[in-house]
């Protein structure tokens, strides 16, 4: 028998090394390999309900049982042990749908029926000790062959769950892109389990270099909370599309994007037709970017008006940078950096200096000190509202850019 790359060779299965009266046992079962495959298939077919419910057709688990069980006997008899026939089980189990359950249920069956078999013709051709001492070698390839079917029928589960990602994230991005009709629009929500009728928001998650979840089984917990929701991985950044059934769920799922945020995340604000999910995209990518860079945190549109207007314009928002704060930003690091923190902590504080010193952990003299210095370096002063405004644009021009 011609070998192959799937062969496997066992030297204690050679016909030299195993007792000769149970190689020839196996031998004459060669000769009705039809006739057990047959009782071993209605053994699988009685025994296991999730064939009668799969796809498989009966004459195709007929062709996959008789495989392998010639293949098994020729294994014990002292050839190679081939692999191609449960693997090739394996991929036609999964593809009918039988769960690994059923798979490895089959093949225990199959091995009971085999040593029922094997018991009964030894018996009257007088090998039963012969058959006890090769038992460990019997059950030994029923396991072998048990394995490499479900090896395979893993592999074939994992690639139809890629397919199947692949599938659902093109879906998604047409929905995202607005560029689909409205019949169509149904269809492609039922394929993705949203829901037809809601208010949807776009989230947008940052990708880092390194691979790393930007939002750490984010899916599993919206479903938890009874939110239906599809990603996909879409132009450097982690997209979903959420659908909420009430207000109450939109509030939940914005809660549930901000637990589990590990990265810079936009939310959209809720849209209801899907016709304007374009907009939303960009909604969602531009509060992205109302975080600063290296920063962990989760901005919905319209919260911080003015860091959409800065991060939407790169060219104008460097120059209002340059132009209030140039003197300030050609410091070093180390005189530059406690300024910029004084003035947002004033301005996070309400222009309070003594609640900014709190959270600077410094005197309030500190913090008068650094502002006059800001007004000196600048020519514009926290107390005049105009300059104010000019600081604070540009303050926070600086930490976006």
């Amino acid at each position: 028998m011609s070998t192959s790359n799937n062969a496997v060779r066992d030297p204690g299965t050679a016909a030299h090394e195993i007792d000769a009266d149970a190689v020839a046992l196996f031998a004459e079962m060669l000769e009705s390999v039809g006739t057990i495959a047959d009782r071993i298939v209605e053994q699988i077919l009685t025994g296991e309900h999730s064939y009668e419910e799969s796809t498989l057709a009966v004459p195709v688990l007929q062709s996959v049982v008789t495989e392998n069980v010639d293949a098994l006997l020729r294994g014990l008899s002292g050839g190679h042990r081939l692999l191609d026939a449960p693997r090739r089980a394996g991929r036609v189990k999964a593809e009918s749908g039988i769960p690994m359950a059923g798979l490895l249920h089959a093949y225990r069956l199959a091995g009971l029926q085999l040593w029922e078999e094997m018991i009964a013709r030894s018996h009257v051709s007088q090998r039963s000790e012969s058959l006890l001492r090769v038992s460990s070698s019997v059950w030994g390839i029923i396991d072998e062959y048990s394995n490499a079917a479900a090896e395979s029928y893993r592999e074939v589960i994992d690639d139809l769950g890629r397919k199947d990602q692949q599938a659902k994230s093109v879906m998604l991005l047409s929905l995202l892109e607005g560029e689909t009709v409205h019949g169509e629009v149904s269809r492609l929500l039922r394929a993705l389990n949203l829901p037809e009728h809601a208010t949807y928001l776009v989230v947008a998650a940052e990708l880092s270099g390194t691979g790393a979840d930007p939002m750490p089984g984010i899916a599993t917990r919206l479903r938890a909370a009874g939110i239906a929701s599809a990603w996909a991985t879409w132009k450097g950044e982690f997209v979903g599309l959420l659908g909420c059934i009430s207000e109450s769920e939109v509030a939940i799922a914005i809660n549930v994007v901000a637990e589990r945020a590990a990265s810079r995340i936009g939310i959209s604000r809720s849209l209801v037709s899907l016709a304007d999910a374009r907009d939303a995209v960009h909604q969602a990518r531009m509060s992205l970017r109302c975080t600063p860079r290296a920063n962990v945190g989760v901005r919905r549109f319209g919260s911080a008006p003015l860091d959409v207007l800065i991060v939407s314009d790169p060219s104008a928002a460097s120059e209002l940078r340059t132009d209030v704060l140039g003197p300030v930003l050609e410091l070093g690091l180390k005189d530059r950096t406690p300024l910029l923190d004084t003035l947002e902590a004033w301005f996070a504080a309400e222009g309070s200096t003594a609640e900014a010193a709190l959270r600077l952990h410094c005197h309030r003299n500190t913090v008068l000190y650094r502002l006059s210095k800001l007004t000196e370096l600048t020519g514009r002063s926290v107390s005049r509202p105009s300059d104010a405004a000019e600081l604070y644009a540009a303050m926070r021009a600086a930490r976006l850019a």
